[in-house]
Order: structure tokens, then sequence, then C-alpha cells
């Protein structure tokens, strides 16, 4: 498919990246191609650009651990396979994005942002579903993909229920929130959240529990470095 490798090679390579998925929609894509996406994807504006960043993410999710492996790679094909009627010989395409994705380790930002664009902001679930799908190939979920997948949820601008929502689907436990750490509600307000850092922080700062010495300092401070990260989270989010 002519149309992918344009769209995956091109959108990839920086630039004015509005400019650069402007074009993508210049390629052939096929009525076949076309009516098979929006009878399985109904809404998709842009659907070289939906499929690019579909493979650009699961790709950018799985490389977390390391080489892409090859039931990792057959996790994307499934999709494809299962919603657009892709065929092996539809897989080339697919395998050089992979390659490019691997080659220039793109940022997710502008990633999400096309994706957004080309589906209006519809499937943000979906997107947030391949990627845990791609990260649990090997039945393991590190820290470091966990961290991506939570970025990947706040950049398409999921809440912390939705994304529980689709850990629960997946049998995951409830996903750490930083509204968790910091023992509040989604609902507490801005000053309630700012309250309960500081008393978090002053029973678990570094000053505070210097004296006992061994272990539990090492604990303590974790936990304070904890409440640091949550309490960012949530004023990034709240722009407070």
């Amino acid at each position: 498919m002519s149309w992918l490798l344009g769209a995956g090679f091109g959108f990839l390579r920086g630039g004015p990246l509005g400019a650069v998925i402007g074009g993508v929609t210049q390629h052939v894509v096929s009525k076949k191609f076309q009516k098979l996406v929006r009878k399985s994807l109904p809404g998709v504006k842009n659907e070289p650009v939906f499929v690019t960043c579909v493979i650009v993410v699961m790709t950018k999710i799985a490389m977390i651990k390391g080489t892409v492996r090859p039931r990792e790679v057959e996790t994307i094909y499934r999709f494809f396979v299962r919603n657009l009627n892709y065929r092996e010989g539809d897989f080339e395409g697919i395998n050089r994005v992979i390659r490019e994705v691997y080659g220039l380790n793109p940022d997710l930002k502008p990633v999400v942002k096309q994706y957004k664009q080309a589906t209006e902001s519809k499937y943000r679930s979906l997107l947030l579903t391949l990627a845990y799908q791609v990260a649990l190939v090997e039945d393991s979920l590190t820290e470091g993909t966990q961290k991506e997948i939570n970025e990947l949820a706040r950049l398409l601008d999921l809440s912390h229920e939705t994304h529980n929502a689709i850990r629960e689907k997946l049998s995951l436990d409830d996903l750490v929130t930083p509204y968790g750490v910091l023992g509040v509600p989604v609902s507490a307000t801005d000053e309630e959240i700012k309250k309960a850092y500081r008393r978090l922080a002053s029973l678990y700062h570094p000053d505070r529990v210097a004296h006992r010495g061994g272990e539990e300092v090492e604990q303590a401070h974790i936990r304070f470095l904890q409440l640091q990260d949550a309490y960012r989270e949530i004023g990034l989010i709240r722009r407070f």
C-alpha cells in the first residue's frame, strides 16, 4: 500500500508536521480500503494518518522493553487483520513504518495530536487499549511502559476513570492515580488537594524522618518523591 509508506515516512521525519500530514491524503487510497475503514470505524476522516498513528504508538510502546519482538509485531498485525481486512501481502507497509519508528523514536505528543485530528477525537480509548495490548504480550507491564502509557492517556485527554475502565477490561489492577497517591477523590477542590499534599509531604519529608535510620528512611524518601510527582501531575492537569 504505497499510501501507507508515504504517510509513515513523511509523517515521522519532522519539519512542519501539519503541512506534511496535510499532504498525506494526496496518496492514492483505494475505494475498497476507504469503505472498510468507514464500515469498521465510522468517523475517521483521514484514514492514512489514522493507520500510521496506530502503528507508531503501538511500536513506541513495544520499544520501551528494547527490540520490537515478533509477537509484538503480530499483535500490531492482528488489529489490522481483524478490523480492516488486511492480508499478508499488506504487512510490508506496516513493517516499513515499524522500522522507521524504531530508527527515529518520534515523540508521542505530535503523533497523538495528529491522531485526534484524523479521528475528530473519536477512538481515543481504542488507541489506549491497543497500547496495553502490545505492552502485555509477554504478560508483563514494566514501570517504564506504564509511565509511557499514562502519558499517552494524558495526551488523549482520557480521564483516570476511563483509563481504569480499560484496565479493568484487561484484568489489570486499578491504576495508581496521582489523586490516589494524595488520598483525595478526583472531585476534590484545588485547595483540598494542596492541603492533602502539604500534610503528607510534611510527614514524609527527609528532614522529618532522618532520625529513624535504615530502611524506614529509604521508604519515606520514596513516598515523598511519589507525593511530589503526584502533586506535580495534578498541577499540570489543573494548571495551578
